[in-house]
């Protein structure tokens, strides 16, 4: 192979295949990112608010209210948001080769 056109396009498919991969890569790390800190902001709020239902009489009726509501919003929001948003398998780029295969060449 020692035309440099094929040479010049064979590098370039090269690049837009790394460039493709490192994208594929950070997709996944702000995923797993994303993930953690919903599980972080979940178990935040969890402890925070059943404190407050766990200790009915610290606080007032309004208060547990709120809190058991937002308990319970929380983790279903949360739930809905990580099996819509961050675990779709669809929503992963998929790595394909970008090289162009011509009959001719082999």
């Amino acid at each position: 192979m020692n035309d440099p056109r094929a040479l010049e396009q064979l590098r370039q498919e090269r690049e837009t295949f790394d460039h493709s991969k490192a994208e594929v890569a950070q997709w996944s790390r702000l995923r797993l990112i994303m993930g953690y800190a919903g599980i972080a902001a979940l178990l935040g709020v969890a402890v925070v608010s059943g404190i407050i239902v766990l200790n009915p009489n610290r606080y007032p009726t309004g208060v547990i209210t709120v809190a058991a509501t937002t308990w319970l919003v929380d983790i279903l929001s949360l739930s809905v948001s990580i099996f819509k948003l961050v675990l779709p398998q669809g929503s992963a780029t998929r790595l394909k080769p970008v090289t162009i295969v011509r009959p001719d060449r082999r």
